[in-house]
């Protein structure tokens, strides 16, 4: 089977009036002032997010902007598809799926390994273990058994990119087990699927400086194209792979395939694929790995990894801004956008999306769009001091709700005689740290209502992320016209105190009445509300 993926019409596509085909990767920009291609139509979410990362990848690797002004040219006008075609076709070979050579994202050598169903190797498929076991409850087994070639080099891509822990020797992605990708993305004027590329590539000179451009060999650079290396760190590589890592041992079986349905997209193939074998001991990739579009920890020297509960303004420390406390910083292509390339007219969001993963288990996919709010070079400072102000703010109230929770479903109230204050026990926690903090940190990591906490976390931001934005604007707004902005840090100060009451009693007065201490519940509601309303909140807003 040959399946050359410049060549081949592979990627599904919406298009402006809502016809939706398949292209090629250089049709992207195929009728770009009449009917445009809009979005990715993947038929599940995290191929989207895999299928943009190889067409920005594609288009970093073969057309990257020599200076800025290249960049801001082909933003406003798009190439010809024609432009795009000459240049992917420059690696060609290299991207390949079947045939008799080295084939795109799989093993140079043959491996001599007992097959593994196709629908093994997407994230989160029920595997030998959970079949073994019988605990294939939410992810049925034999759901998925023929894949067409277009949907199964999306699976083999997303698995290399996304990869979870895969037991001994099975290795995680570049950027770890289930990594969290940021990306920039246009509204309204910019919001066709070429910008959202163009948006997300570097310049060439700076991405090249990013780890060791001299190791230009084609196998530094597309990693399949060679034996297998044990361990990579960033010297020993070309920048390239950042996009084309390979940490997993896979060889698609293409010699025996099937007429029928593709489990995935549902549509008629001659080329059905139904299984691949696998080896560990595949490339190791040792921290740090900088890859450009993800945020990374300066403590640990390691890419930010998707976490439960999803992605809100609470991430904006970190992921749009600086984080100074946590140490972490925006993804290159982030940090490069806001403070090189932005226009205070633009209107753009940031898409983070990724898997959260346990170990070899992936817990959830998750997929967010925020706005980005633009503000002027003399503003910048205050505008990260202000968004720090409002989540961290934000981060205390939702923690004090799960400890007012605590304290009703774990707690005993003890009176104590000498502060005249209310002291409470836990009957899962001996004994608390004296430190205030390090014993917040102890209650709320002490509990085994984790659902129940996760879903007070979940609520609690969804129900205030509209007013986060809204007040940053007011606020953005009078510091730009030199006006008084306290009133909106007391609007965004009520709004917090309001909903963390309201979350406190949704979880704790809509059971059975005999169920409920009520002294408890008044006693923990009372203590909520008196702490949000407090000096500590009040002062790190400034108010």
């Amino acid at each position: 089977m040959k399946f050359n993926l410049i060549d081949e019409k592979w990627i599904p596509v919406k298009r402006k009036d809502g016809t939706s085909n398949r292209i090629r990767p250089w049709e992207v920009t195929e009728d770009f002032e009449n009917n445009p291609v809009v979005t990715l139509n993947a038929p599940r979410p995290d191929f989207n997010g895999a299928l943009i990362q190889f067409l920005i990848g594609l288009v970093q690797t073969t057309f990257a902007p020599a200076k800025r002004i290249e960049w801001k040219q082909k933003l406003k006008t798009a190439p010809s598809t024609d432009q795009l075609k000459t240049a992917f076709m420059t690696v060609h070979d290299a991207f390949e799926l079947g045939g008799d050579g080295p084939r795109f994202m799989q093993d140079f050598d043959n491996i001599d390994q007992k097959p593994k169903p196709i629908d093994w190797l997407l994230i989160g498929a029920a595997t030998e273990n959970t079949i073994r076991e019988n605990r294939d409850l939410f992810i049925k087994r034999e759901a998925v058994t023929g894949m067409c070639p277009a949907c199964c080099v999306t699976t083999l891509f997303t698995m290399q990119t996304n990869a979870p822990m895969g037991g001994p020797g099975f290795r995680t992605s570049l950027r770890g087990g289930g990594p969290l990708t940021t990306l920039i993305i246009g509204d309204k004027v910019f919001d066709t699927l070429w910008h959202s590329i163009w948006f997300n590539v570097l310049e060439s000179k700076k991405f090249l400086s990013m780890c060791s451009s001299a190791r230009s060999s084609d196998s530094n650079k597309f990693p399949w194209l060679a034996v297998t290396k044990a361990s990579v760190t960033e010297q020993d590589m070309h920048p390239f792979q950042y996009f084309w890592a390979m940490p997993r041992r896979i060889k698609l079986d293409i010699k025996n395939l099937e007429t029928g349905i593709c489990n995935i997209c549902t549509q008629q193939s001659n080329f059905l694929i139904t299984s691949y074998r696998e080896v560990n001991k595949g490339a190791e990739y040792k921290a740090p790995m900088k890859h450009p579009l993800s945020p990374f920890n300066g403590n640990t020297q390691k890419s930010v990894l998707t976490q439960p509960g999803g992605v809100s303004y609470r991430h904006w420390l970190g992921f749009v801004v600086n984080d100074n406390e946590g140490k972490r910083e925006p993804a290159r292509i982030v940090h490069e956008f806001i403070n090189e390339r932005q226009q205070s007219d633009w209107q753009l969001r940031c898409w983070a999306f990724g898997y959260d993963t346990e170990n070899m288990k992936a817990r959830c996919w998750y997929d967010a769009k925020m706005p980005l709010i633009t503000v002027s070079d003399e503003l910048i400072a205050k505008y990260e001091d202000t968004i720090a102000s409002l989540i961290k703010a934000s981060i205390i109230i939702c923690g004090n709700i799960k400890i007012a929770i605590k304290r009703v479903l774990h707690g005993i109230p003890e009176y104590d005689s000498i502060t005249r204050q209310i002291k409470w026990k836990y009957k899962d926690i001996k004994r608390l740290h004296a430190d205030e903090e390090k014993a917040r940190i102890r209650i709320l990591n002490s509990t085994s209502d984790v659902s129940l906490f996760m879903a007070v976390e979940a609520f609690f931001w969804q129900k205030t992320e509209q007013r986060f934005y809204s007040t940053l604007n007011n606020i953005m707004r009078a510091a730009k016209n030199d006006e008084p902005h306290l009133i909106f840090l007391e609007g965004w100060h009520h709004a917090l105190c309001s909903e963390a009451l309201q979350q406190f009693d949704a979880h704790m007065l809509n059971g059975p009445i005999e169920d409920v201490d009520i002294k408890k519940v008044s006693l923990a509601r009372k203590e909520l509300n008196d702490f949000n309303k407090g000096t500590f909140v009040r002062t790190l807003l400034g108010l």
